[in-house]
């Protein structure tokens, strides 16, 4: 699967999972509430958000709804990895589980609070708290999930939540590596890091590395000088790739773009333009 797909990001798609997984909870536990929470709630969610959501449950159901987790998921989706947030791991009122899907984009990953009714109404219950905190998480999982946050902030014309993002990822691998500013290989080498650390993770980095790559055009636009942007929409208009491509490699990003990415980058733009494109000459 191409992660980068822009198919895969349709918003419908996303809303529609999100259904299924609160008609799941719901129906694990009758009496619980399930509901949308962050940006899918607000209404200001983009592409890239995350599905956010609450599940409140009676306090004496709270440990058996924890441990239905990834049977409940499962049936809605085959799930490829779920975490447990470090800072919540004792709670005994309060959860955030982290939950990625196989076929599905690694953007859209579940985050799902549960919450024991007695604690519904005491926003950030437990947080903070060293009795709830536990150490049985894994520092390079935690780190593949900084690389794709990571991604989310370039698109989002963010880099320097990305920086931050990266060099804390680097830091939870032990690696000494250091933050570029070239993206797709910052988020490769993590991605590699945190595999090389625990073996088991390979999978996940690889489709990390697979979202970098599918993403190396669009994250080379924001980062080019305005005139320069300017000048390679014009060039792709009149269909002249290789002084588009040229252009864009000479233009002073350092190290120069790879040519892959500046051609990828050329053909986006032409179908971006599309309305500006002069039909061809007739027969």
């Amino acid at each position: 699967m191409s992660e980068g797909d822009p198919g895969d990001l349709d918003p419908a798609r996303r809303a529609a999972l999100a259904q299924e997984l609160l008609r799941a909870l719901r129906a694990h536990c009758p009496g619980s509430r399930a509901e949308p929470r962050g940006s899918l709630a607000r209404g200001t969610a983009d592409a890239y958000s995350d599905i956010d959501l609450t599940w409140i449950v009676p306090d004496s159901r709270f440990d058996d709804c924890v441990a239905a987790v990834p049977a409940v998921l499962g049936a809605v989706r085959e799930v490829a990895s779920l975490r447990v947030d470090p800072d919540l791991q004792n709670s005994r009122k309060r959860r955030l589980l982290f939950a990625d899907f196989d076929g599905l984009p690694l953007f859209w990953r579940l985050d799902l609070e549960i919450v024991a009714l007695s604690a519904a109404d005491l926003p950030g219950y437990d947080q903070g708290n060293p009795a709830a905190r536990g150490e049985d998480w894994s520092r390079p999982a935690s780190a593949l999930a900084n690389a794709v946050a990571a991604v989310k902030a370039v698109l989002r014309g963010q880099p320097q939540v990305a920086r931050g993002l990266l060099e804390r990822g680097f830091a939870r691998t032990g690696a000494l590596d250091e933050v570029t500013g070239d993206w797709a290989d910052d988020i490769t080498r993590l991605a590699e890091a945190a595999a090389a650390r625990e073996p088991a993770l390979g999978p996940l980095a690889d489709r990390v590395r697979w979202l970098a790559s599918d993403h190396r055009a669009d994250f080379l636009w924001p980062a080019l000088p305005d005139a320069v942007r300017e000048e390679v929409d014009a060039l792709a208009v009149l269909g002249r790739t290789v002084q588009a491509v040229a252009l864009i490699r000479r233009c002073g990003i350092e190290p120069p773009p790879a040519l892959r990415a500046c051609v990828q980058l050329v053909g986006q733009r032409r179908l971006a333009l599309a309305d500006r494109i002069p039909p061809p000459p007739p027969a």
